[in-house]
């Protein structure tokens, strides 16, 4: 009678689920082990489940909804500004939201498979990073596949500088709801309202706030750049960071 499942099959496993519940689920896993068969058919079933519940409890509705916004009008000005003509082709509002689409799942993937606690900076632009690399590869198979769905290269990239920027600074400004979890042991009632905003008045506010500083940033950028030359259109970038780097020192 075998003892429990290989240890390469329990790897393959322990990869696929969240670090926070990794050590949970492996157990109950092994507990009812029963056969090779039996045990892959059960991880199958378990572990989309897993990845699922972590999703809604890491995401925070309020901030998902900034993030879409500002990575949907990065990809959406960089068409408009390089090339206003694609915006007349066809599929012309869908081409820009699919790398956006992306990208936030980059964020989603990021902050379902992070370590529960404080995050550093760092860490925090491990999602926007992420959700660059599955936009630019998401656009890499359309220009393959099906070039009619694809935006063209030059805003492909100009868009994802955009929503480097901004969706870090939606990071910086607003942490993930990861940061706020006290480790994988947290009790139940904690976790099920992790993917919640705390019952705070002055939340309300400051998601306000934050959605206001990342919506004028966007029209302002995207003014400046319209009407600036070769030569200064270099400025709003660092423009933007500056201002980025004055809401992480202003909130430190």
């Amino acid at each position: 009678m075998n003892s429990g499942p290989s240890g390469i099959t329990e790897a393959i496993v322990a990869l696929l689920v969240p670090p926070a519940c990794r050590e949970e689920v492996l157990g109950d896993l092994h507990e009812r082990f029963k056969s090779p068969l039996q045990y892959a058919a059960d991880a199958l079933l378990t572990v989309p489940l897993v990845i699922v519940s972590r999703m809604r409890r890491t995401a925070d509705p309020q901030i998902l909804l900034i993030q879409a916004f500002a990575l949907y009008m990065s990809f959406l000005g960089a068409a408009w500004l390089r090339d206003g003509a694609v915006l007349g082709e066809q599929w012309r509002l869908l081409r820009p939201a699919i790398p956006a689409a992306m990208a936030m799942l980059g964020l989603i993937l990021d902050d379902t498979y992070a370590n529960p606690g404080r995050r550093s900076s760092l860490n925090l632009a491990r999602g926007p990073l992420l959700g660059l690399a599955l936009a630019l590869a998401s656009q890499g198979l359309l220009w393959i596949s099906n070039p009619a769905l694809a935006l063209p290269r030059w805003i492909t990239f100009y868009g994802c500088a955009m929503s480097l920027l901004l969706s870090s600074a939606i990071r910086m400004l607003f942490p993930p709801v990861t940061g706020r979890l006290q480790g994988a042991n947290a009790p139940a009632h904690w976790l099920k309202q992790a993917g919640v905003s705390p019952a705070n008045p002055l939340a309300g506010v400051r998601v306000l706030k934050g959605a206001f500083i990342i919506v004028t940033v966007a029209i302002v950028g995207t003014w400046m750049i319209a009407r600036a030359t070769p030569s200064k259109a270099p400025m709003v970038p660092v423009l933007l960071v500056l201002l980025v780097a004055y809401q992480v020192w202003k909130r430190g």
